[in-house]
């Protein structure tokens, strides 16, 4: 079977583009992209990657237009299905068969559109208002034309009926996200707590340095990078209980997720969060906010829900700590979201809808 997977671009160590990377190879598929940034990226190593020469440096509305209008005019070879996974890569789905793997319709131009007009520099928020008004017919076209589509969520389903409709709603079939589970351990918990999100606005991780500055008995470790690192540097200034790792290895973040006392998540309306799925297999407990996707992935025996609020947090902190957590119970529940189940799960729409 001879099989393509479409994805925007690769330019970061991410769920998505390791999620894509490892289906590749399970299907020994050839991968489209606008473009490979190998230093920022995951090994593609053994894969074949058909580089579209988008421009990285191009300004991000500019750069994704072109992506989008690459993948449309692709004179592709021929291939039994196409998977596509991506906002902008969506315009390829006149190639039939063909299955989206959809992360979330955009949401800077459907549920988060005022917040990323609010949020955008003054001098180009009109121009990515007249884009929205622009692209958005494109993409409800596009989307009409897959076969079958794949939320990572139910959360992300509700999403598809919202803002496209019961016809596709209805062409739906949730696959969750898979992670390599066996890759994750579990040590002795040394005190510390843990933000794995991206600095970004929408992870709200103010709201977690708010609590732990309130709270300097108790350790906070935040990894990773993002446009709100310096604002909230600012935040935790002063506070000798609040660590920024930056950017960390793969086998580092392990090790920490292995030895941490919980993982706290407070993004807004999650797709599906995958820093919640990781904690769990490594046996360690999620404090996560009553929101999105995280209530798909965590319940009472696998971690505490707060309100998205410093004082919510802090009381689900201190009942996190009076729970006695089954590390076997947590791990199981992770292995919901394995690989091997999400590779067999995209398996079996592959043959249903190349032989419907």
């Amino acid at each position: 079977m001879k099989i393509a997977i479409l994805h925007d671009y690769f330019d970061k160590k991410g769920g998505g583009e390791r999620l894509i990377l490892n289906l590749a190879r399970a299907l020994k598929a050839d991968v489209y992209t606008g473009f490979v940034d190998y230093k920022k990226t995951f090994s593609t190593g053994g894969l074949k990657i058909k580089s579209l020469g988008v421009k990285k440096w191009l300004p991000v509305i500019l750069r994704n237009y072109t992506i989008a209008k690459k993948f449309e005019r692709y004179k592709f070879p021929k291939y039994d299905v196409f998977i596509i996974s991506g906002f902008w890569s969506v315009s390829a789905s006149g190639n039939h068969p063909s299955i989206l793997y959809c992360h979330t319709p955009p949401r800077f131009m459907y549920d988060l559109r005022k917040y990323f007009l609010k949020n955008a520099n003054p001098i180009l928020r009109p121009i990515l208002k007249m884009f929205i008004k622009y692209w958005k017919p494109k993409d409800q076209l596009y989307m009409k034309q897959f076969n079958k589509i794949c939320p990572n969520s139910e959360n992300v389903r509700k999403r598809v009926l919202k803002y496209y409709g019961k016809e596709l709603y209805e062409k739906c079939e949730v696959v969750y996200t898979g992670i390599e589970t066996k890759k994750f351990y579990y040590k002795q918990s040394e005190g510390f707590y843990m933000s794995t999100a991206r600095l970004d606005p929408l992870k709200r991780i103010d709201i977690i340095i708010n609590a732990f500055r309130q709270m300097p008995s108790r350790k906070l470790f935040i990894t990773g990078a993002g446009p709100e690192k310096t604002r909230l540097q600012k935040i935790a200034k002063g506070y000798e209980n609040i660590s920024f790792l930056g950017d960390v290895s793969e086998q580092r973040l392990i090790d920490l997720y292995a030895r941490c006392n919980a993982v706290i998540v407070v993004a807004k309306d999650e797709d599906l969060g995958l820093s919640a799925i990781e904690a769990q297999a490594a046996g360690k407990p999620v404090v996560a906010v009553k929101e999105g996707g995280f209530m798909e992935t965590v319940n009472t025996k696998t971690g505490i829900f707060f309100k998205a609020n410093a004082n919510s947090l802090i009381k689900a902190i201190e009942k996190t700590e009076k729970t006695k957590w089954n590390r076997k119970e947590l791990q199981k529940n992770a292995g919901r979201f394995d690989i091997n189940i999400f590779i067999k799960k995209i398996r079996k729409i592959i043959n249903d809808v190349i032989y419907e």
